[in-house]
């Protein structure tokens, strides 16, 4: 007997439907008093200190290697076994994309491999929680400490993913996080969010968010183009 499994289920009820059209109605097309409410979820859910909410995964993983200041020369570690976004984005900033290999009971990054791959121009790892099974972050983070580097984490799958009772996205200096409905928690469009625990580099993130101007002090959600 075959089963059809689909890709993603875009059903939603009245009061979601109203939740968006009350959005629409509000005159803010982007970020706005919602947005602001969506972050502060995210902070409770995932327990970070920061969020900011981004157009996709993408772009907080990219935005993630602009303010830690990757750049031409740069070299970091990443899974040979990723979706192709974890390492655009670290081309995207001009940086090398240095592939280790997965361990094969998990898929994850083998973090056995990682020390090899080091050289004196690696900046970062970028451990990837695939199919949401968290990596090893104990071993990467000893190894990250050692040599000084960032680490910053593709939660695109593992949203709620819990290494030794603590939940993925905690651990490095940032986390990139997807909402594509395909995902295990997904939007109707494309979303995404960036967690940190890091309050420097969450400003940076929410500044670079907003064109290079800093509205976090504005509680609507810092969108000019809103009513208040």
């Amino acid at each position: 007997m075959a089963y059809r499994i689909p890709l993603f289920n875009l059903n939603f009820d009245e009061r979601e439907a109203q939740a968006a059209y009350d959005t629409i109605k509000s005159g803010w097309i982007s970020t706005g008093p919602k947005n602001a409410e969506l972050e502060q979820m995210f902070i409770d859910m995932f327990k970070v200190k920061y969020a900011v909410s981004m157009s996709n995964c993408t772009d907080s993983l990219h935005v993630c290697c602009m303010v830690c200041g990757f750049g031409p020369g740069d070299e970091v570690i990443c899974p040979s076994l990723t979706f192709a976004a974890s390492c655009n984005c670290i081309r995207y900033v001009g940086a090398t994309p240095v592939f280790v290999e997965p361990d094969i009971r998990t898929f994850n990054i083998d973090p056995s491999r990682i020390e090899e791959a080091i050289t004196d121009k690696t900046k970062a790892i970028m451990p990837v929680h695939l199919y949401g099974q968290p990596c090893d972050m104990d071993t990467i983070m000893e190894i990250a400490k050692k040599y000084g580097l960032f680490v910053v984490e593709d939660c695109a799958q593992a949203h709620g993913a819990k290494y030794k009772g603590q939940k993925v996205g905690t651990f490095g200096d940032a986390a990139g996080f997807s909402f594509y409905p395909g995902k295990n928690l997904g939007a109707l469009g494309d979303a995404g969010a960036v967690g940190t625990n890091d309050e420097k580099l969450a400003k940076k993130i929410r500044t670079l968010g907003n064109y290079g101007a800093d509205y976090s002090e504005r509680q609507s959600g810092g969108c000019w183009f809103g009513n208040e």
